[in-house]
């Protein structure tokens, strides 16, 4: 076949550019805007968890058997992160190198981080322990939710895992994420950092 040589000189040559660089402009206008609409809708759309100071009154069981309550764990006026998880979750197991990244770059003081062990019935604290060593979180880092209590903390109508709840830092919920979504994920660091 062949090739046709375009006379850049031509009276249509300058149009066909105009085009060109349209069609150009009109493909990235498309490429933010599904971007946007994909970091839009990363977050879940269902109803938002109760405020901290509610949830705060959950118990659990921190990884010594001693007995608390959920914001026994959470100091005032740093944003927080709950995660519920549990070790035999293959999707929480994707999901812990970006939890333990957002402990790595936020201090204890700069955030709360909390890990939920929830639907685990059958692990020791050993393997709890090694599971949190794994992904390069400290061996006690994590507490027990009892599961008749995910729906307390979630409000959704499904115990799904992984699940992680972020709040701003007087307390309010400003995101779920229900399975793992790292795209999701890599947004809470700007949720948290403000």
């Amino acid at each position: 076949m062949k090739r046709r040589h375009i006379d850049t000189d031509a009276p249509g040559a300058p149009r066909r550019r105009w085009w060109r660089a349209l069609g150009c402009v009109v493909i990235a206008l498309l490429v933010v805007l599904v971007g946007r609409i994909l970091v839009v809708r990363s977050f879940d759309d269902g109803p938002p968890p109760p405020a901290l100071a509610v949830i705060g009154k959950l118990p659990i069981t921190l990884p010594d058997g001693r007995k608390a309550l959920l914001r026994d764990l959470v100091h005032t006026g740093a944003p927080t992160v709950i995660t519920l998880w549990a070790s035999w979750c293959g999707p929480c197991r994707s999901e812990a190198p970006k939890i333990a990244d957002l402990r790595r770059r936020f201090g204890r003081s700069d955030l709360n981080l909390i890990y939920l062990n929830v639907r685990d019935p059958g692990a020791s604290r050993e393997d709890l322990a090694r599971y949190m060593v794994e992904y390069g979180m400290a061996p006690d880092a994590y507490a027990v939710l009892p599961d008749s209590q995910i729906r307390s903390l979630t409000k959704a109508a499904d115990m799904l895992i992984p699940r992680t709840l972020v709040f701003d830092r007087s307390g309010a919920p400003l995101a779920t994420i229900t399975g793992y979504n790292p795209l999701a994920l890599a947004r809470v660091a700007g949720l948290v950092g403000r």
